[in-house]
């Protein structure tokens, strides 16, 4: 038995056809006809049985074909892995983030190819609540996640700074003539916010409760780009992360708040014990001995 046999006998059995599996291996189909009679009477089984023009797993040969799976899996993540020591300077970086971070992620990454020179990483983004954000990571969906922290033993993470919450409103609202407010004034506005499942929502529902608002709420939504684009059309006024609304395109102002809220910490996050390519490996080294570079990034674009 070779690993030759055992693709062979993968590729029959997903297609049900020795024509058509000759072919997408690239071999005559009287070689491999040959290869599984081998195998067939090296194992002391039949491992298919014809039907029709077709042909179909035998008892004993979907009973191998889970093992065969298994181990061939094995193997060709072993060679990725593999070809990642080889080669470690390459290789994808897949990063989840909450839509907040939207411009910071750009500029970490530009940051990283500006201080090591690796330009040949390619990165994937994924713009997600910090809810899916913790499925992801512990599905190992994704490599990396820069969101709010998370209470698992499964996840490890690290600061890379904080957010604060500003008002935004449409600039021609009043309150955008002002350069502070005071939430407690706010009790006749209407509000946008986030959807219940997004961790932000349990945070903006406690600055309300701190300062006794009942806010009356016209709107809700997962993104910040659909809340942003309500309140510039006069939807309502929102509580939002100061990034956000500072990076704004959409006809708005931000305001500061005077009453004293706390800050959202952000971590990098990642699962605990998985492996890590040396490439995604490199990435988070950088962003953990850099500190944090949240709070450089507002510096730079002039947030509060």
């Amino acid at each position: 038995m070779n690993l030759q046999q055992l693709y062979y006998f993968k590729t029959i059995a997903e297609l049900e056809h020795y024509t058509q599996a000759a072919h997408k291996l690239n071999i005559s189909q009287s070689s491999l006809s040959h290869s599984i009679t081998d195998l067939e009477k090296e194992l002391g089984v039949s491992l298919f049985i014809r039907q029709g023009r077709n042909v179909r797993l035998t008892r004993c040969g979907a009973f191998f074909l889970d093992y065969v799976t298994r181990s061939l899996d094995i193997l060709d993540e072993g060679r990725s892995h593999l070809q990642d020591f080889i080669s470690p300077e390459n290789g994808q970086i897949s990063l989840s983030y909450l839509s907040s971070l939207s411009g910071f992620v750009p500029f970490l990454i530009s940051r990283f190819f500006e201080k090591t020179g690796k330009v040949q990483n390619h990165f994937r983004f994924d713009q997600l609540s910090s809810h899916t954000i913790k499925e992801f990571l512990l599905a190992g969906k994704t490599d990396l996640a820069f969101t709010t922290p998370m209470e698992n033993p499964e996840i490890e993470s690290v600061k890379v700074g904080s957010h604060k919450t500003i008002l935004v409103v449409p600039k021609d609202h009043p309150l955008a003539a002002q350069k502070s407010v005071d939430l407690r004034d706010l009790s006749g506005e209407t509000f946008i916010t986030y959807h219940p499942q997004c961790q932000i929502r349990d945070y903006m529902d406690q600055v309300f409760q701190s300062v006794g608002l009942r806010p009356q709420v016209s709107f809700e939504a997962f993104h910040d780009s659909i809340i942003l684009g309500a309140v510039a059309v006069h939807l309502g006024i929102a509580l939002m992360p100061e990034a956000s609304a500072e990076e704004s395109t959409y006809n708005t102002a931000a305001v500061t708040i005077q009453n004293p809220i706390p800050t959202r910490d952000i971590h990098m996050a990642w699962a605990k014990g998985r492996y890590m390519t040396p490439a995604v490996k490199n990435f988070r080294d950088f962003v953990v001995e850099s500190g944090p570079l949240l709070d450089e990034y507002k510096t730079l674009r002039g947030g509060r």
